[in-house]
């Protein structure tokens, strides 16, 4: 049995689902993994001893997705996740993307995070930040 999730996490989840819908044909929906008491499968892929909530990596493109709740956005734990999911991304050959998803309240922390984690640890990474609004940054 899957650990439960809080209903914030799992609506952050679901949009990440839905984006990376929106931008794949429905033919390659059955490579994508996500951490759901929905789903049959969870991502198979993980990282640094880290499961992503949505992983998809397929005709040379890299999408991971991960969710966070106001309270976890910004502890130790989320930033080692950060940081290991924005290495990979930056180790794939092809095109990569990591989609981070939150509330309206942290994207623009959620931004600035990436933003300087990425400068710190000299990385290049296309960054997407996802709140209940859409798309709140696309940080290439």
């Amino acid at each position: 049995m899957k650990m439960a999730e809080s209903a914030a996490h799992m609506d952050y989840v679901i949009s990440i689902q839905g984006y990376v819908r929106s931008i794949l044909p429905e033919c390659e929906y059955i490579h994508v993994f996500v951490d759901s008491p929905y789903e049959k499968e969870t991502p198979p892929h993980v990282i640094n001893n880290f499961r992503p909530d949505l992983y998809y990596c397929h005709n040379d493109l890299l999408i991971i997705g991960e969710a966070k709740t106001d309270d976890d956005f910004n502890r130790p734990h989320s930033l080692e996740q950060y940081l290991s999911y924005l290495s990979e991304c930056q180790r794939f050959r092809g095109e990569s993307l990591l989609i981070l998803s939150g509330s309206w309240r942290i994207s623009p922390s959620f931004a600035n995070l990436m933003r300087n984690m990425q400068v710190n640890n000299n990385m290049h990474v296309r960054v997407l930040i996802l709140n209940e609004m859409g798309v709140y940054k696309d940080i290439k």
